[in-house]
Formats: C-alpha cells, structure tokens, sequence
C-alpha cells in the first residue's frame, strides 16, 4: 500500500553523480530520513494519506499509504481529488481580489453595499476587508452551540442534508455580533460565505461558474471543482478509525460549505494554482504574496493572516500556508516563497470524528518534522517501535494499584506485552482517566444549575445561565444532544468538578450516569454567564472486568497505550518509577490529571 518515489532525485543523482557528488547525497540522505520519518508513522498506522513535495518546476518528493477508497481497494497518491476543506478560502479570496482589480468592488465597500440583507448596523460598519481577514465578528453556522458537535450530533445531522445559500446565511445574519467589526480576529466560515454570495451578486454567475472561468481554466487545473465529484474513481474517501474498525465518517453536504470549504481538488493541481499565480495567470502583478497584501497580525510568533492565506514562520523561513479539515479528511497547504518548495499533505482516516483535533496536531507534528528535515536537514524523532531483550519485556510484567484501589495488571503473551484491567468497579481502557480517581474542585453554581435544567428538561430555565449567543441556539438542539447522552448512558445519577483554569473561566466536570461516564468542560464569559459546553466521548461502563489490549515499547523505557486499538481519542503513555537497583516501582500517566500506580 505504502508509494514511496523520489522522482526528480533519482534522475539527478545518475545524471550529475560525477559533478556535484556531494550535493546529490546530501539531498538523498535529506527524503531518505523523510522516508523513514513517514515510515515510522506508518508502522504505527498513524499515516492513512499521502505527501508530496515540489521545488520549482520539479515534484521532488512523493509519499502514500492506505487507501484512498477502501471498498475498491484504490490507493492514495498525489493525483487523488480530495476534500480540501479551508484550502478553499484562498480561492474565494482569490475571486474577490479579481473582482477589485476590474474596479467591481473595493476592499472597502461596507458589506451592505452588495448584500441587500445586511441593511443594519453590522452590514455598514463591516467592511469585504474584514471578510477576507476573519475580523467582520459574525457568528458562525458551522460553530452555532459551541463544542455541541461531532458525530451524534443533531446539528452534525442535519450537516448532512443540502441547504439552500439563503437558508444557510438565515442561520446568522440576525444572530448578535461577537464583536465590533475590526476589533479582532476571529476564524470564522462565515466571512467567506457572504464574500461567495457578494461574487454572485456581482458577477452574475454562480460561484462555481466564475471560480471555473476565472481561475481554474487559466491554471490548467483540471481536476479541481466546487462539488463532490462523486463518479470519479479517482476521489479520495473519508474514513474514522483504524484496523478492522475503519467506517466511512459522516458527509458534511458541499451545500454548508458554500465559499468556506466546500472545493475538491488533486495536489499536482494546487502546484499548478502555485505556478499560475506566481507566472501572473491570474493576477496583472504580484505573485502568491498578492493574498498577503494587508494582512492582520493574530500577535502569536510573528504569524499574519490575510486574504485566505496566512504568514508565517517555519523553520526560520518565510512560509504561505493554510490548513483544511472536514469530517475525516485533514489538508495542509504550504509555500515557501524564497525557497520555491511547495508541500501538500492529505490524511483521510482520522483517529475520532468528533476529537479530530487529536488528528490535525498529529498532522501539524509531521509537517514540521518533514519541513525541519527539508529546510534544514533538522533529525526528527522517528516513532519506529523499538525491539527490547526478554529481560527488558518481563521485568514490566507486574500488578499495579491506583490510590482508589483499581488495578491493572501487565502480562506477557509470546514476545508481546498485554495490559489487563482489573477490580470491583467495571472500568475501561477505553479511557483510563475516566475511571480513575480524579480530586474534586468546589462545584459552581451556573454549571451545576446547568446539568440540573437538562437532567429535568427545565430546558427554558437555560436563558437564565447562557450568553446571547448559547441563548440563541433553538432549545430542541440541547434536549437531543441530551436525549442523545441519556439514550447511551442513562439517568445522571451525580455530577462535580475536578478541574480549572487559573481565570475560572474553564471549569471540567465529571457526569456520572448510571451507565456510564462522560467529562464535559463548561466555558463561560467575563459576566459569568455560560458561552459553551465542550463533551469527551462518553464511555459506556464496561462489563468486562478484564480488558486487554496491547502495549507498544518506546524509547526510554515508556509503554504507550495505542489510542487507535483502543478507540481513544489519544494515545496513553505509561511512564516508570524505579528504586535505586533500577527495579520498577510503579506507574503513572498524566490525562486530566496525574494517575499514580504502586507496582505489587
């Protein structure tokens, strides 16, 4: 499964190996640690997707692994049409900036200049400025209930089914501003949905129809569509999970990603988009740097962001990037103008739908190893599994007991070592902190009014205790997502906090229901009132009292509890105390909260 090519090196290094010996080794031994970086994360099963890289005119390097379409049993590789999530915005952006180079529109014009709908105090004072840049304060459709969202979520439900562009802009134009226009910056869906509807307005055409002529047809870029081109064997599908547990993720419909998110499209044609831009195929002047004219400084490590394209620093060169994520797909977009190195990266299997955060860090962590190797011919750590002696796999082999009296039990199986839970209490490893014991925080009264107003359906009550924003949100989104967590887990039988921010305005709870346990984080404004409610997975109570699953030998001495086998949304690494003959004492693990372990 696995398509290792480094084209252009191959043809150089047979070529000029007589004349520059030494530059073409050093740049093989540069895609040869690339490789074994990928390798490593593949061997873990951790890279489902493909990489590719180009320097000027030449695809240097090209990695892939797993399946782009599992039922058909076709691989992925760089010439696969993929969702490419907020990749799209330089796109939208793009058309805007075209518009204004004709004289149709100013970055300037106020919004209700061109969107007849926005004829009130947020349409004047918003700027098509502040729409490319995210600073417009608009709440967001794809955001309405803040952390209610994932895969049982009855938002994320409806996701699935088209919405016109008017119902769509319905969801938030009359809601509440979160903040004065120019105050800030924000990412946001919303800003690019309106800048979509005013290129419509202006041009005539659908979005897609001037996206088409103007810009896909000078770049050459063929594959690359507005759409789910669905008939296309060569379309890359989304997938949740790993090993035999591999399922096809929820399909947001194109339709909630109107001008924000919705494209397809292949990385040999974002080279193309690179090279059309900087050969002025598109715009009169300027090269890529033409979407970073008048960018907002977001006051984090030199970074900017300007017209769906941000600035920033990698390495210590100057890179164009953006990132895109939508339900099981993960896409990162890199330019390194001084260098000419363009780096496209795709994932389409995602540890958790709902936690698919876990999966864009995991994708931020390989595009600055492989950068770092590139750039700089910097070593990254490979995550290889490391082989240790019989001696070394049994002397972890063990019983270990947690302060509130679970257990856990290390064994070996052949040249393997197995982790067993044991005790009174059902508990899982599907989440060890979420049965282990955690220290109580002092309970606040507006998250446990909170849980108090969904456990009695006293839904009205929840004005009371939410900001304009949460009270927005129709009362039926919070009785399913409720009816959705008793229906799985039962009646709550009790609830406290075990954790806080220094500024309190994050506080975590534990719900405790008669069939299982979920962790929720309740966040709320400067006024005290609640502006979100972020939940973990529930984990239903587990009637197996002994759970094995295997654990991983690392380096130093570490065992890493492999997230994916265990449908967690990350992985787990278990860390050793040993006395002073170096012999193991015990154990413990750092997730929501230091768990400690006494080896028996």
């Amino acid at each position: 499964m696995k398509q290792t090519l480094l084209t252009y090196l191959t043809v150089t290094v047979l070529s000029l190996v007589s004349i520059i010996p030494v530059k073409a080794e050093v740049e093989n031994n540069k895609f040869t640690n690339i490789s074994a970086l990928l390798d490593s994360y593949q061997q873990l099963d951790r890279f489902n997707g493909a990489i590719t890289i180009k320097q000027g005119k030449k695809v240097v390097y090209r990695y892939a692994n797993g399946f782009a379409n599992i039922s058909t049993a076709t691989t992925n590789d760089s010439n696969k049409i993929f969702a490419i999530g907020s990749l799209s915005k330089q796109f939208t952006a793009t058309a805007i900036l075209l518009l204004a180079q004709q004289g149709k529109l100013s970055l300037d014009d106020s919004i209700d200049k061109h969107l007849p709908y926005y004829k009130n105090e947020v349409g004047q004072r918003a700027t098509i400025y502040h729409l490319l840049t995210h600073t417009a304060g608009i709440p967001d459709p794809m955001d309405t209930g803040k952390g209610i969202d994932g895969i049982d979520d009855p938002l994320m439900k409806e996701k699935t089914l088209p919405i016109s562009k008017e119902a769509l802009i319905a969801t938030f134009k009359d809601l509440p501003n979160h903040f004065a226009p120019g105050e800030r910056h924000e990412y946001t869906n919303t800003g690019y949905i309106l800048l979509a509807d005013i290129i419509e307005r202006i041009t005539g055409k659908a979005y897609s129809e001037y996206l088409q002529t103007a810009i896909f047809t000078p770049a050459d870029m063929m594959n690359t569509s507005t759409f789910r081109p669905v008939n296309n064997k060569r379309l890359v599908e989304s997938y949740n999970g790993i090993g035999t547990d591999k399922v096809h993720t929820t399909k947001i419909d194109g339709s909630w990603l109107f001008g924000a998110g919705g494209l397809y499209s292949t990385t040999l044609d974002l080279f193309k988009w690179v090279d059309a831009v900087n050969n002025n195929k598109i715009f009169k002047s300027r090269k890529l740097d033409n979407l970073l004219a008048k960018p907002i400084d977001l006051g984090r490590n030199n970074e900017f962001y300007g017209y769906g394209l941000e600035m920033e620093e990698l390495w210590g060169e100057k890179v164009y990037r953006h990132d895109g994520a939508t339900a099981g797909t993960i896409a990162d977009f890199l330019y390194f103008p001084e260098q000419d190195i363009t780096m496209v990266i795709y994932l389409n299997r995602v540890h958790n739908v709902s936690h698919i955060a876990q999966s864009i860090n995991m994708r931020k962590n390989i595009v600055q190893q492989v950068s770092g190797i590139l750039l700089k011919d910097n070593p990254a750590k490979v995550l290889a599994l490391k082989s240790i002696n019989d001696y070394l796999l049994a002397e972890f082999v063990g019983l270990y007991t947690f302060d509130d009296n679970h257990q856990i039990e290390i064994i070996r199986k052949d040249d393997e070592l197995h982790l067993q839970t044991i005790g009174d209490k059902s508990w899982s490893l599907f989440n060890l902190a979420q049965n282990t014991h955690l220290p109580k925080e002092p309970l606040t009264q507006s998250s446990t009014r909170l849980f108090e107003l969904l456990n009695t359906d006293k839904l009205e009550g929840l004005a009371d205790i939410f900001d304009e924003k949460m009270a927005s949100v129709p009362l039926n989104v919070f009785e399913g997502f409720w009816q959705q967590m008793a229906s799985e887990l039962g009646t709550l039988e009790d609830n406290y906090s075990y954790a806080k921010n220094e500024s309190n305005n994050q506080i975590k709870q534990r719900l405790i229901f008669n069939k299982g346990i979920v962790d929720m984080t309740v966040f709320f404004n400067k006024d005290g009132k609640i502006e979100g409610i972020q939940n973990a997975s529930p984990i239903a109570k587990d009637t197996n009292q002994r759970f094995t699953t295997n654990l991983i030998t690392l380096e130093n001495g570490q065992l890493m509890v492999d997230g994916y086998r265990i449908k967690q949304q990350d992985d787990l690494f278990l860390k050793f105390t040993r006395d002073t003959n170096n012999q193991i004492t015990g154990l413990s693990y750092n997730q929501q909260g230091q768990h400690v372990a006494i080896k028996q």
